[in-house]
Formats: structure tokens, C-alpha cells, sequence
């Protein structure tokens, strides 16, 4: 009978089966994706905006800015950035929008013109109770 286990027999089973090295894992690529600087979210400027400039435009710049931060963590960057345009575009509005109101009515009570156009508002039933 011949004994088949012997680890000294070269050519053995046990040689070619089991290996001093573990084998290589697969290669892969060794470069990381690196994703693209996160976009600013403008959402302090659009509540800002909110707050002391025009209501309805402040809004929507918020609802955007939000938007900006989940987006760009769930791997969308460029839904991201979309957003983050967006949300500049309405912030910079609501500033325009209200630094204009604010431009009219200051001129309009140094011109004096302010006195005459109220009371024309409120000769004209402002109150809404039109009889």
C-alpha cells in the first residue's frame, strides 16, 4: 500500500494543493472616484432674504437650498449643482425684489408723495367695502 499524504514526495497532491501564499485577490482599479466640490446651498441668504426682503421669492430660494445637501449626498452632483442654481437664481431675486420696494417707498416719503398716495388708497375703499 502506498502512502499518498506524504509531504515529502515531490509532485505530491499535498503540494498542488495547498500553497505556502494565499492567492492574489483580483485587481482592481486602485483610483477612487473623488466627487466634485459640493455646491454652496445659499440657504442662510435665502432665509435672509425671507426674512427682510420678499416673502414668496425667499421661499422658494429655501426650497431649493435644501434640496442641495441631499442631493449632492445621495451621489447626484449634478442635480446638486441644478438646484444650487436655482436656489442663487431665487435668493439674488427676493434681494432684487425687495431692495427695490424698499427703493420705492423711501423715495415716495422724501418726495412727499407718499401722504397723498395713502389717501388716495383710502378714498378709493381700500377697505374693501365698496357700497
Amino acid at each position: 500500500m502506498e502512502y499518498r499524504n506524504n509531504p515529502e514526495e515531490r509532485g505530491s497532491q499535498y503540494e498542488k494543493s495547498y500553497s505556502s501564499t494565499p492567492p492574489l485577490p483580483p485587481q482592481e482599479s486602485m483610483v477612487d472616484e473623488i466627487p466634485p466640490m459640493k455646491p454652496s446651498n445659499w440657504l442662510w441668504q435665502s432665509i435672509i432674504a425671507t426674512i427682510l426682503c420678499c416673502l414668496p421669492f425667499g421661499i422658494v430660494g429655501i426650497i431649493f437650498a435644501v434640496k442641495v445637501d441631499s442631493l449632492y449626498f445621495k451621489g447626484q452632483y449634478a442635480e446638486s449643482e441644478r438646484m444650487a442654481q436655482k436656489a442663487k437664481v431665487w435668493t439674488l431675486v427676493a434681494f432684487v425684489v425687495g431692495l427695490v420696494y424698499i427703493i420705492f417707498w423711501t423715495i415716495m416719503a422724501y418726495t412727499g408723495n407718499l401722504e397723498e398716495y395713502m389717501q388716495n388708497i383710502i378714498e378709493r375703499g381700500a377697505s374693501g367695502y365698496n357700497f
